[in-house]
């Protein structure tokens, strides 16, 4: 598969209008496009990294990633992914992760708001995947540019902005 046919090598065009879905759907977007750009070349030496011991590696970083995106799919109907092995490793993880971006990109996209408030899995709203589930996400794709900084690894640099792949 080449660089630019796995998902989110540059962010999709923005929606036509403003709506609840369509903004928590480009929200889904740049995780895809930032987490996609931020684990890029990531290399299974890299994996285990982490700057002090009380941190997580970037292999925890990353599950736990997955595992903050798999509540929000369920609580708005976008489609579930079977449970992966144990052994499957980074590669089908990243994959699995972008998946899920790019699906609950579509799902928001085309909720309308009144579904969307009141989409739900036991305690996670709407609210608390916005506050919760998604931001924290965002925190975790900066601790694993940080990271990989300091591995010696450092990532491409995309345009965040524009949404666009590194240059060269």
């Amino acid at each position: 598969m080449s660089a630019d046919t796995v998902p989110f090598y540059k962010i999709p065009d923005p929606p036509a209008a403003a709506s609840a879905g369509a903004i928590l759907g480009r929200l889904a977007d740049a995780i895809g496009f930032r987490f996609r750009w931020a684990t890029e070349g990531i290399r299974d030496a890299d994996l285990p990294f982490k700057p002090a011991a009380d941190c997580w590696s970037l292999a925890q970083l990353i599950d736990h990633i997955a595992d903050l995106l798999e509540p929000v799919a369920k609580a708005v109907g976008a489609r579930q992914h079977p449970p992966l092995a144990q052994q499957a490793g980074f590669v089908a993880l990243r994959a699995r992760i972008l998946d899920l971006s790019a699906g609950l990109s579509a799902r928001f996209k085309a909720m309308p708001d009144a579904d969307l408030a009141g989409a739900s899995a036991g305690k996670l709203s709407v609210w608390t995947m916005v506050n919760g589930n998604l931001a924290d996400i965002l925190t975790h794709i900066g601790q694993i540019l940080s990271w990989r900084r300091l591995a010696g690894s450092p990532p491409a640099a995309p345009d965040l902005f524009q949404g666009l792949p590194p240059r060269g």
